[in-house]
């Protein structure tokens, strides 16, 4: 379904607004402007949102809308925005929906027609992620694992053989049994965790699983997990030189076959150049 022009639609508009995730200042010019603008805000928790702004000398009315309550609001915020009434949702810190309330409500405004804006701004996974020292050419972002250990061992065996890196949440109370259960299933990999991102205390661990599991008895704070893809399956499954040929055959030069498969699966280029010269 293409969504409309905006133009065209008398009905107000859902804002999904990013927040900063620990210093205040993370929050963009446009996010400020539209929290100024719109009629209603919705927001995860009202104390937490409130403070921000106040911060910025917005004054709105703020209303209480969390993942337990989403059901219950949605007619409400529809009804608002079918009004022409434009309305902004905030979660604690981040951008809505990941890992965070709003689906519902999204959702529920497409069916009804109703124009979704999002806003790009601040997220734990990218910062966390590109201080991680591991590959971000490819990653896959998993948000939470469910809080049963059974169910856990299940999703992780269900992603064990991808080549890519994952990213999870976790809480700080659940970082030490997750980790144990990783290492578990999934073999000592490579591991990052970056604890309080842009806050006062910001912390990253760079190392593997076991490594991790001693350095943190006890924590607390945002925990955001880097987890290392599997490389075995890569190298037991790819040959990359028959990829470099394929690519050759099809009218690519060499140079240029071994830097689109060098960079496809993340690997040294003068390394797969030396070996399809030996070829």
């Amino acid at each position: 379904m293409l969504q409309k022009s905006y133009a065209q639609s008398n009905n107000g508009k859902l804002y999904l607004i990013p927040t900063p995730i620990g210093n205040m200042e993370d929050i963009t010019l446009r996010a400020i402007s539209t929290l100024k603008e719109v009629d209603v805000i919705f927001a995860e928790d009202t104390r937490i949102t409130n403070i921000l702004l106040t911060k910025h000398n917005i004054n709105k009315k703020v209303y209480s809308c969390h993942k337990y309550s989403e059901e219950k609001n949605k007619e409400k915020i529809i009804k608002l925005l079918l009004e022409g009434k434009n309305i902004a949702i905030v979660t604690d810190r981040g951008t809505p929906l990941i890992s965070d309330p709003g689906s519902v409500i999204v959702n529920y405004a497409i069916e009804n027609n109703i124009d979704v804006i999002s806003l790009p701004g601040p997220s734990a996974l990218l910062p966390a992620l590109n201080m991680s020292g591991l590959s971000n050419e490819r990653f896959l972002f998993y948000g939470f694992l469910n809080t049963k250990e059974q169910k856990i061992k299940k999703e992780l065996d269900s992603i064990k053989d991808l080549p890519y890196t994952i990213i999870f949440y976790e809480s700080p109370h659940r970082l030490q049994k997750t980790l144990t259960i990783m290492k578990d299933s999934l073999g000592n990999r490579k591991i990052s965790i970056a604890r309080e991102i842009s806050k006062l205390h910001e912390e990253i661990f760079r190392g593997t699983i076991s490594e991790a599991i001693n350095a943190y008895e006890t924590v607390k704070g945002e925990i955001v997990i880097i987890l290392e893809g599997k490389k075995e399956q890569i190298e037991k499954e790819i040959n990359y030189e028959l990829e470099v040929e394929k690519l050759i055959k099809e009218g690519c030069s060499t140079k240029d076959a071994v830097k689109q498969i060098a960079t496809k699966y993340n690997i040294s280029k003068n390394k797969l150049y030396n070996q399809t010269k030996e070829r």
